[in-house]
């Protein structure tokens, strides 16, 4: 038995509430898993060398993404990260200046 309370869920008891637009927009751009793999340690200036695996689980939302990843994975996929969380833009997508794991 897990330690600690139970985590929030989403209704359909994912960890994670990005997981199919996150699938959708890799499809939507023809990416497989590996090309994200490979765009996500581009974004990220190495920091984030993901494996096919943590795809995977990302988008099956069986595993927690941080606020890094969500910005992360957003510049990957060519997307708002308020897309990424909530499927609405509340404001056109801008570059902005420097990101956090710069």
């Amino acid at each position: 038995m897990p330690r600690g309370d139970a985590r929030l869920r989403t209704e359909s008891g994912q960890l994670n509430q990005v997981a199919d637009r996150m699938r959708a927009r890799r499809r939507l751009l023809k990416m497989t898993q590996e090309r994200l793999c490979g765009r996500l340690s581009d974004v990220t200036q190495g920091r984030w060398i993901a494996a096919r695996k943590e795809i995977v689980h990302l988008e099956a939302g069986t595993r927690i993404v941080s606020d890094l990843e969500i910005l992360a994975l957003a510049d990957a996929l060519e997307c708002s990260p308020s897309w990424l969380l909530t499927g609405q833009e509340d404001r056109p997508l801008t570059a902005s200046p420097s990101t956090p794991y710069e």
